[in-house]
């Protein structure tokens, strides 16, 4: 029992090295692009990327700057936010960018 304690405590704690956490949780995959928050004046346009987190296995999604640029066709950026909507087994991160 004692070298299972031991192996236990000694696999969580390299285990959690191996995890980043996110935005959008912590995940054994992860392919996300992370936003970085700017602000100016609210722009009249307004785009929006998202990742996906599910169950906290994998992670998915381009929830950068760009991408939000790209889905609203923003060329001036005026603001960056980040809206996040999490669940027991099931987390959203979207990047949203105004601008014109």
């Amino acid at each position: 029992m004692k070298k299972f304690m031991l192996l236990a405590v000694g696999a969580l704690s390299l285990g959690a090295c191996a995890m980043v956490p996110t935005h959008a949780g912590s995940a054994l995959i992860e392919m996300t692009n992370q936003p970085v928050s700017a602000t100016n004046a609210i722009g009249n346009k307004t785009g929006k990327a998202c990742a996906k987190n599910y169950f906290g296995i994998y992670l998915a999604g381009d929830m950068s700057i760009e991408a939000a640029k790209r889905n609203g066709r923003i060329t001036q950026v005026a603001s960056v936010n980040t809206e996040i909507k999490s669940y027991a087994v099931y987390s959203e991160v979207c990047t949203v960018v105004t601008g014109k």
